[in-house]
């Protein structure tokens, strides 16, 4: 059975998350000014999230990553990281015309659900990163969190030559995989995020954040 097929078979992970806790956790969900994409982002995370994204490491193996997405949290503040990376170069494209406004704020939900799955399908959680993860995250936000192929696409590139899914074929695809890999450098362990939660600024007091004036993010 192909991860597609197994993500038709499940209806929702169990998890107590709601909205609200899933909007406090990830405030990057009210920057996606689309409200197709942002439900479908909701959506994805509350049907289909594991518990693990919040608690694991970015990386298993200690490598690839900054120090502090290499143990608890680290998938998460990768998220953010990634999320932030993406919002700063897709901007250049977007006013040259190279991409839609749509397919912007398509990425910003794909940077938030790109590696959700990084471990796996919950019920074969054994404790490290699984290189499958950009198709089984692409298969979960299609077939569970029903989005369209802007967003599950640009997911199952996002590993580049390094995973298991498509090299990207598409200025947009390499666009994503370079904020995710541009946002995974060993050397960026103080890129600012957008509105990190007590939990991380308790975790990481080192961390740099992104607050515009009015409020809003870009």
């Amino acid at each position: 059975m192909n991860h597609y097929d197994k993500a038709a078979r499940i209806n929702r992970v169990q998890n107590v998350l709601t909205e609200s806790e899933l909007l406090r956790m990830l405030p990057e969900i009210d920057a996606i000014h689309n409200d197709e994409l942002r439900d479908v982002t909701i959506q994805t995370f509350l049907d289909g999230c594991p518990p693990y994204f919040w608690e694991e490491a970015s990386s298993s193996s200690g490598k690839y990553h900054s120090p502090d997405e290499r143990g608890k949290y680290g998938n998460w503040l990768h998220t953010k990281r990634v999320f932030a990376r993406y919002v700063t170069l897709s901007e250049t494209m977007y006013e040259a015309g190279e991409i839609s406004g749509y397919e912007r704020e398509a990425g910003k939900s794909a940077a938030l659900i790109h590696d959700m799955m990084k471990y796996g399908w919950l019920s074969d959680f054994a404790g490290h990163t699984v290189n499958d993860h950009d198709i089984i995250a692409a298969a979960v936000a299609k077939e569970i969190g029903g989005a369209p192929e802007e967003v599950y696409s640009l997911v199952e590139h996002h590993m580049g030559p390094w995973g298991e899914g498509p090299t990207p074929s598409s200025q947009k695809q390499w666009l994503f995989h370079l904020a995710d890999k541009s946002a995974s450098g060993i050397d960026e362990d103080n890129l600012a995020v957008y509105y990190p939660c007590e939990e991380l600024t308790e975790a990481f007091p080192h961390l740099n954040q992104i607050a515009h004036e009015d409020g809003e993010m870009v």
